[in-house]
């Protein structure tokens, strides 16, 4: 009796995992980030940084996945003026965020579109003009929500590239001149990132 309680509830734990590492599969991604920040004067995706960590993704039906991520996210802005028209600014924006979405997907074919929230902790900031380190800037919230859109194209078997948007729901710290408005509250920023991605496990597409 005991034999077959063991056989029974073994062969019940195995089914489970089985089912459950079809269901979830880890992985790896990393790229660059080209970022901006919305209201501090300078226009331009010009500050490039890293983007890149973990992924869990949970398959909920043949088409519809749902994504969690780890993220170390670089981000900010910079302007280089100039010289030779006399414009000697300069300005760098760096920002380092952990980084956690939580992303709806889309699969068809070799396609994936997707779009989530997220929540970012800043664990650096650092800002520079022209005259060296700015030490009484403004100060930065030390977190963010954002949303996020993008698309994942698969290149071979378990590798492919994505490329997202991502923007801040909420401030990232006040406008210079103290200013704001329930649509626009304060600065925030605007990310392009291009990342390639690892998936574990056996690639399935359509």
């Amino acid at each position: 009796m005991k034999k077959s309680i063991f056989i029974t509830l073994f062969f019940i734990l195995t089914t489970y995992a089985i089912q459950a590492q079809s269901r979830f599969k880890a992985g790896l991604k990393a790229g660059i980030s080209t970022s901006q920040v919305h209201g501090d004067t300078y226009e331009g995706f010009h500050k490039f940084g890293f983007d890149g960590g973990a992924t869990l993704n949970a398959k909920i039906s043949e088409k519809w996945k749902a994504q969690f991520e780890i993220l170390f996210i670089q981000k900010g802005s910079k302007f280089i003026g100039d010289a030779n028209k006399g414009d000697m600014r300069f300005y760098l924006m760096q920002l380092n965020y952990i980084e956690v979405p939580i992303l709806f997907q889309y699969q068809h074919k070799k396609f994936v579109f997707e779009i989530g929230p997220g929540i970012g902790y800043l664990i650096s900031s650092k800002e520079y003009d022209q005259y060296g380190e700015v030490i009484n800037g403004i100060p930065f919230y030390s977190t963010e929500i954002s949303g996020s859109v993008g698309i994942s194209f698969l290149i071979y078997k378990n590798i492919g590239i994505n490329w997202r948007f991502t923007n801040s729901l909420t401030p990232i710290r006040n406008f210079a001149s103290g200013a704001s408005t329930v649509g626009n509250p304060g600065q925030r920023n605007n990310v392009l990132a291009f990342t390639l991605i690892y998936t574990f496990g056996n690639a399935t597409t359509e």
